[in-house]
């Protein structure tokens, strides 16, 4: 396994991959509008955002259970 800063800095750096996909999609004011795409984006930021929470909390086996999430979602992490 990984280095936990490694993990960590790749969690915040697909939150920010997501958080600009987000605003990309907003501002195209689609036509119909990707209300699915919005929502994936939003579950995946805050499975992301419970992952980190988890690890600065030091309980690593519910972070792992976020990671996992995330995997289920389609977000590869590379542990």
């Amino acid at each position: 396994m990984k280095d936990i800063s490694v993990i960590v800095l790749q969690l915040k750096n697909r939150q920010t991959q997501i958080d600009r996909k987000i605003n990309q999609l907003i501002d195209q004011n689609l036509d119909p509008f990707p209300f699915e795409r919005l929502d994936k984006g939003k579950k995946l930021i805050e499975l992301i955002q419970k992952a980190l929470q988890s690890i600065e909390s030091e309980k690593l086996i519910e972070a792992g259970m976020h990671i996992k999430e995330l995997e289920m979602e389609g977000l590869k992490i590379e542990l």
